[in-house]
Formats: C-alpha cells, sequence, structure tokens
C-alpha cells in the first residue's frame, strides 16, 4: 500500500485552540463572555496600535516587508543587540517550527520541561526527533533533572521562563550554573520568555543580556502580551548570527504580514502604554492571588499574567459554573495539574466579577 503520510505525523495532536467568543457566548445563552483562559491582554491594544493599522490597512494589496526593516532596527535599538540577531516568526509556535526545520533531525533528542507549553513537544514529533521530558518539580523547572538528561544526541534544550502553565522563573543564578555546566560544546538552548514583561523579581533572568556568553541560546519573545497583538501574531527571538541566519534560511519571506509590522513598531513607541500595563498586571496579579488564596485557592508565585489556581477535586464544576456566569478559565488538567484553573489576570473589573461568582457558588 502507498503510504502518503509521515509516521511523525501520528505522534502529534492538534493545539486546542477552542470556539471563537461569539459561538460560546451564543452556546452559553449569554450576550458575551469574560475570557480568561487564553492570557490576553486586559485592556487591549493601544489607541496608537489601532491608528496604525487603521493607516497601513490601504497598503493590504502590497506584499510587507520581507525583513521587517524598520520594526527589526527599532527593537534592536531596545534590546542593545545588532538587527541581524532578531528573527520575526508568525507568534512563536513558527519560531519553533522555524528551529525545528533548520535543526532537528531523527535521532535527535529534545529536553523540555513537563508539563509546559504543548507546541515544544509537536515540533520534535514533526521532525522526527525524540522528546525527553523532565517533570517539574512541583511548579518549578528542575535544571538538575535537565542538566542529568543531556546526552550526545541532544539538540536542543527547550527553558521556559516565566513557565507555562505554573507561571513561575527559572532562577537568574540557577540559569547561569545550568548553561555552565553544559559545558563547551552546548546544545542550543531555547529560553521561552513570552512572560518575561510581567516579571517583577530582581532573580528573573534576561535571557538576551546572556547572549554574548551563550552562544547557543536562543530567546524568545513576543507582541502577543504585554502589548496586546495575540490577534496579529507577532513574536521574535534573539540569538547569535548565525543562529539567526540559519532560521532564515527556512523562513517563509513574508511570513509578517504587514498590518502585523506596524503594529508592532506602534508598540514599540507606545512606551507609556506598555509601562502602564506591566503595572496593571502585577498589581491585579497579587490582588488577585491574595483574594483566591483567602478563599481557599492557592497559586504558586507567578512572574506571568496569569495563575495557576489549585481548587481540588471540584475543579470541572468550578469551571463549569463560571462559564455559565460567563467566565471562561482554563481547564489545568489538559495542562497537566488536575485539580487545578488556570485563570488570566484580566483588568479590575473582570477580576471582582470572577471573585463575586466564585463567592455566589461557595
Amino acid at each position: 500500500m502507498r503510504r502518503l503520510w509521515r509516521p511523525a505525523i501520528d505522534k502529534v495532536v492538534p493545539y486546542p485552540v477552542g470556539k471563537p467568543l461569539e459561538i460560546l457566548a451564543a452556546e452559553a445563552g449569554l450576550p458575551s463572555l469574560v475570557r480568561l483562559s487564553a492570557n490576553e491582554h486586559p485592556l487591549g491594544p493601544s489607541p496608537r496600535v489601532i491608528r496604525a493599522i487603521a493607516d497601513e490597512a490601504r497598503q493590504v494589496h502590497l506584499y510587507p516587508d520581507g525583513d521587517a526593516s524598520r520594526l527589526r532596527a527599532a527593537l534592536a535599538t531596545r534590546l542593545a543587540v545588532l538587527p541581524e540577531q532578531i528573527i520575526f516568526g508568525n507568534g512563536a509556535d513558527e519560531l519553533l517550527a522555524l528551529l525545528a526545520w533548520a535543526a532537528f533531525e531523527p535521532g535527535d533528542e529534545v529536553v523540555v520541561p513537563h508539563p509546559s507549553f504543548e507546541p515544544y513537544a509537536t515540533v520534535v514529533a514533526i521532525a522526527g526527533a525524540d522528546l525527553s521530558p523532565s517533570p517539574l518539580a512541583g511548579y518549578d523547572t528542575d535544571l538538575d533533572d535537565m542538566l542529568r538528561r543531556v546526552s550526545e544526541r541532544t539538540k536542543a534544550v527547550i527553558l521556559c521562563s516565566p513557565h507555562n502553565p505554573t507561571g513561575t522563573i527559572v532562577r537568574r543564578r540557577a540559569l547561569g550554573a545550568f548553561l555552565r555546566a553544559l559545558g563547551p560544546e552546548p546544545p542550543l538552548i531555547v529560553l521561552d520568555e513570552a512572560y518575561r514583561d510581567f516579571s517583577d523579581d530582581p532573580d528573573a533572568p534576561d535571557g538576551v543580556a546572556l547572549l554574548p556568553s551563550a552562544p547557543t541560546l536562543l530567546v524568545m519573545r513576543t507582541f502577543s502580551k504585554i502589548a496586546g497583538l495575540a490577534g496579529a501574531r507577532v513574536g521574535y527571538a534573539v540569538a547569535g548570527a548565525e543562529v539567526i541566519d540559519r532560521m532564515n534560511r527556512v523562513r517563509a519571506p513574508y511570513n509578517l504580514n504587514r498590518l502585523g509590522q506596524v503594529a508592532a513598531l506602534a508598540a514599540l513607541e507606545d512606551v507609556e502604554y506598555w509601562q502602564a500595563t506591566r503595572r496593571l498586571v502585577i498589581e491585579e496579579r497579587e490582588r488577585l492571588a491574595r483574594e483566591l488564596a483567602r478563599r481557599g485557592y492557592p497559586a504558586p508565585p507567578s512572574q506571568a499574567n496569569f495563575l495557576l489556581v489549585k481548587v481540588g477535586a471540584g475543579a470541572d464544576t468550578i469551571r463549569d459554573r463560571l462559564y455559565r456566569a460567563g467566565i471562561l478559565v482554563r481547564d489545568g488538567q489538559a495542562l497537566g495539574f488536575p485539580g487545578h484553573l488556570r485563570i488570566s489576570v484580566g483588568a479590575r473589573e473582570a477580576n471582582e466579577r470572577l471573585l463575586r461568582t466564585l463567592d455566589a457558588q461557595r
């Protein structure tokens, strides 16, 4: 029988994107829903971003800048790196795929924390490489275990700080020791910092600052969270020029569309909105964590824009009741944490509504 599909695809489980909000609201018989399940921006993009998109809309019949030159230059200045050290992607998902296409082969191993962001495992499986999952130590990444798993077959190690879905960080000194322990010929090291903009812990690492001493390090960040551009899909990675060159060789020439480029540039220039978002999320995260703990629902200390809340055996019941009240939260069991709910930090009104609904259920 003729084989049409690669066997590796049998191992891939499609990412659960869920139904659109309007369909979920209609099914629940509600005029609208508050989505606290997707770690989205609590307020939406800045007015400056909206104007930039509207102004650029009349140009959408033209191909975008294939190198995102203006955005790349502005971001390089912000990060104090060279423009050739930056690559953009259609979200972090595409960046992971580019890395896999450029580097992963059958027989390679890739070490990842488990549980963690699902696309890590997906790109490994599609490449035909082998996944080496490293169990978390409670809610924290176990760097000692990850180091023990590194072998001659290890092509890459993927870290996530703040971690998704726990919100915890890899400590700065511990990460430095881990990188040094990998020796003079380390594998590729991916540090996913999608949520770093919400971190206020002085011991949180800055992956970009580590690049001069770690030539195989690739740092991933995004405009989806802090800038409120999840719908525009603008992720980026920063690394040494050789790493970026290899990834660019497998990148589609127009992978970042015109509207995404101008939106990200406008967001980057609107420093006040960027900082205001950070303050709002940090303040509301602390308040929400405190109020949930007071109600008997603790969460590990989060440095992201969400909380992984331990609610116990009634997690499904609580989630269903919140849904019927018009509030969406993420099922922790689907993320590897039974008895938990992952709850995005919303604006004050949304968080208060969540707390009132929980109180009404008790």
